[in-house]
């Protein structure tokens, strides 16, 4: 895997936490239209947010260059994400990106009358940049009437929903001081991991993958005598990479969200705590890397171990559900005969 492989591969499996910060922390609830009527902020994922959701961007960003300033970056990728996955919703398609342009940058690559997919590649980074300079507030809707008409028929996607399947963060399932610090803390992750591993001796062969974790506990356990050796000031840059490495390796492997302990009791393990939360069936399973690498100070193999665990579970489910859809169509089959 190339470098704007391993972009675009981050790209989408951060979408979750990402795409629900910039719904919670970057669109606001309510928004004041230029006849001065205030009305309830969109944010379904719906057409109908389009409009209002390229006003709101126009009353932030007076030219290009603005919304082109390093301060916004996290803002017009939160953007990019929003409007990629409305588009999938409407018109249907899939995320990808062209490396051979040389700058990997994610577009829709939506599906037409010739079948799923097939479509024109739609430049979310450009449209976004048309959108500031025209100053219209039409732009958005514009190109997803565009692709509906080449959709043909009645312009309604010939697949469901294929945007991304999205734990988003929202004010039933967060908090205020969840929202905060996840915003923050999720543009820490990636960089924080890259510093780390470059101080780690052989830094390429650290990966996101079961291997490494291993090895980090047999490491962690060398490296320490008990947890409180682990918040010497000293010690901060590796403790807090590691355990950002813990949380995204785990996150990518079994599709897990990063959450924030806000709110909860003080003997809680997750209590001011990133953590990953993993939906399994009905069921929250959540992991705290900060206790992952504590337990690893007395079996160096637990944090490897705890993402066994979780796979375990997903591959449970999965069996779980591949039999009760094969009752299902046994069931139909009986009822044909």
């Amino acid at each position: 895997m190339n470098e704007l492989q391993r972009e675009f591969s981050a790209f989408i499996n951060n979408m979750d936490v990402r795409l629900g910060a910039f719904v919670l922390a970057d669109l606001p609830e309510t928004f004041e239209k230029e006849d001065g009527e205030t009305v309830k902020f969109p944010k379904d994922f719906g057409p109908q947010s389009l409009p209002m959701l390229e006003l709101f961007v126009l009353s932030k960003f007076p030219n290009t260059e603005e919304i082109l300033k390093p301060e916004h970056r996290r803002f017009f990728e939160g953007l990019i994400r929003y409007l990629g996955e409305t588009y999938l919703r409407a018109i249907g398609g899939v995320w990808d990106h062209d490396e051979s342009t040389g700058n990997g940058m994610p577009f829709i690559r939506p599906d037409n009358a010739d079948g799923p997919a097939a479509g024109e590649p739609i430049p979310l980074v450009g449209i976004v940049l048309a959108a500031v300079d025209q100053r219209s507030a039409e732009v958005f809707t514009a190109v997803l009437e565009k692709a509906r008409e080449l959709l043909g028929g009645d312009g309604q996607p010939r697949r469901k929903c294929t945007g991304l399947s999205l734990g988003v963060l929202n004010a039933e399932n967060s908090s205020e001081e969840e929202v905060e610090f996840l915003s923050r803390f999720i543009g820490t992750v990636e960089p924080g991991i890259a510093a780390w591993t470059q101080e780690q001796a052989d830094p390429s062969s650290w990966g996101f993958d079961r291997e490494s974790l291993a090895r980090l506990g047999k490491q962690v356990a060398v490296r320490y005598d008990d947890p409180d050796d682990m918040i010497a000031e000293d010690e901060t840059p590796f403790t807090a990479g590691a355990m950002r490495f813990i949380g995204e390796t785990v996150r990518r492997i079994a599709f897990g969200q990063w959450r924030y302990g806000a709110g909860l009791e003080a003997d809680d393990p997750r209590s001011k705590q990133p953590f990953i939360r993993f939906v399994i069936g009905e069921q929250n399973l959540d992991l705290v890397p900060w206790r992952l690498i504590q337990a690893a100070l007395e079996n160096d193999d637990a944090i490897a171990s705890a993402l066994d665990a979780v796979i375990e579970m997903r591959e449970q489910e999965a069996a779980e559900a591949a039999e009760s859809s094969d009752d299902s169509a046994g069931g139909a089959n009986a009822a044909d005969d």
